[in-house]
């Protein structure tokens, strides 16, 4: 299938900026003698050569965040970084990725932004555990473990209402769940196939939310009126998050939508002849600094 003409020309463009990432990642791993590189066994050859293309996707999506950005502050999929680039030839392999954007999920930190609880985020949040078979009663525990205060919502200490202290900060990491009474390894995993735990509080983009979570967010609204939403959305991107309430005929929704991201995820499959890598990486881009990996992991692909 054809891609549309400004596809296609984003999808060139996106080639050219790996291309020249990719450059400056093999002049680097060029200081190492030649020799060294023929006297190596092809099999750590080639592994090698995954780890110089790590580095070049990473400063490709760096680069390609840092553009967007420069472009204006709303984020939505009619941008270059939602256009996937295709299996590209390299010297002896293949490498393809794309750039997701993660506040299209449902943080579970906004359940507490800046440690203050969110009426509308716990909600929502309960919405989303149900359908998910997970209790939504565990949403009141673990916004509790993440705000600053040591009360439960009636007053009570968080110490005599769940047996012990509670974490009181932000999650780091999904595993942060286990030790938040109630919860175990199938709801972690569970939560984890469509919810995000990120650094801090983050809005969740209206412009890349999948339909489910914008539902579950207005129960009240009809699938009719979802369904001229989502067209609307597709031609004119929301310029704020309190559009999509608007569109819905529903209530604006304090903190729960905005139009822009600060946080990406980036995966790249790289491919040679006895090697082949999974990299995967999280960005974190602010308003006023150059984006940066905050997380990456290379597995065996």
């Amino acid at each position: 299938m054809k891609l549309p003409r400004h596809r296609s020309r984003g999808a060139a463009l996106v080639i050219a900026m790996l291309l020249t990432a990719l450059g400056a990642a093999v002049a680097v791993q060029m200081i190492v003698p030649l020799s060294g590189w023929m006297e190596r066994e092809y099999r750590a050859r080639d592994t090698q050569a995954s780890y110089t293309l790590a580095d070049a996707a990473s400063s490709w999506a760096i680069t390609v965040l840092a553009a967007d950005l420069r472009l204006g502050p709303i984020d939505h999929y009619g941008e270059l970084w939602a256009i996937a680039l295709p299996p590209t030839p390299v010297e002896g392999g293949t490498i393809e990725g794309r750039i997701t954007d993660l506040q299209a999920r449902f943080n579970l930190n906004n359940l507490a932004p800046r440690g203050v609880k969110s009426a509308a985020n716990v909600t929502l949040a309960k919405a989303l555990f149900t359908q998910l078979g997970v209790p939504g009663n565990l949403v009141d525990t673990l916004a509790d473990a993440i705000d600053r205060d040591e009360l439960t919502d009636d007053g009570q200490s968080e110490s005599q209402r769940y047996g012990r202290g509670l974490r009181n900060a932000p999650l780091m990491r999904f595993a942060d769940l286990l030790d938040v009474p109630g919860f175990t390894d199938g709801m972690v995993r569970s939560l984890a196939t469509t919810m995000v735990v990120l650094p801090e509080a983050s809005p969740i983009n209206a412009n890349t939310a999948p339909r489910s979570l914008i539902a579950a967010a207005f129960p009240a609204a009809s699938s009719d009126a979802i369904d001229k939403m989502l067209l609307r959305r597709s031609q004119q991107p929301f310029a704020n998050g309190n559009e999509v309430a608007g569109l819905l005929g529903q209530s604006t929704l304090d903190g729960v939508f905005s139009a822009n991201s600060q946080y990406f995820a980036v995966e790249a499959v790289i491919r040679f002849e006895r090697a082949a890598h999974r990299v995967q990486l999280q960005i974190a881009r602010s308003l006023t600094a150059r984006p940066r990996v905050i997380s990456r992991l290379i597995s065996n692909a």
